[in-house]
This record gives structure tokens, sequence and C-alpha cells, in this order.
């Protein structure tokens, strides 16, 4: 059985959702574990993936993460 990591932590949900569906679609196993309060909003998300592919998802984070501050649009 993998040991599983958390690779990236939000309060968005819908952030670690689309991270986690971009990293399976590069053949990387993920989960998203919402460790928020329903009652007050509070806490995170972790996206966490098996200990061995942390490495390949550490770098597909990266590309996720840069492509989103080119999309954010400028004032």
């Amino acid at each position: 059985m993998a040991n599983w990591i958390k690779v990236f932590e939000t309060k968005n949900i819908f952030e670690a959702e689309l991270l986690k569906n971009e990293l399976l679609t590069h053949e990387i196993m993920a989960v998203v574990l919402n460790k928020r309060d329903s009652n007050y909003l509070i806490g995170y998300c972790e996206v966490q993936v098996p200990e061995e592919q942390q490495s390949i998802a550490k770098v597909v984070i990266d590309i996720f993460n840069q492509n989103d501050i080119e999309t954010e649009p400028t004032s």
C-alpha cells in the first residue's frame, strides 16, 4: 500500500479539484482531502499523491500554478 503525501494545500475546494484532475490527466494518482469545517468554512483542502509520485507531481503543480498566474486578469 502506498504512503500518501500532501503536495498542495488551499482554502479553495475548486482549485484543489482542478489540480487533482490535472494530476490525473498526467497519470498521477491524486485525492483531495477536505479538512474544512462546513459550519465555519475554516481550514484547508489538501491534494495528496503517493509518495513515489511526489517529485513528478510537484513539477505538474509548478506548471499548474504558473498557468494560473498567467491567466489572472490585470487591473
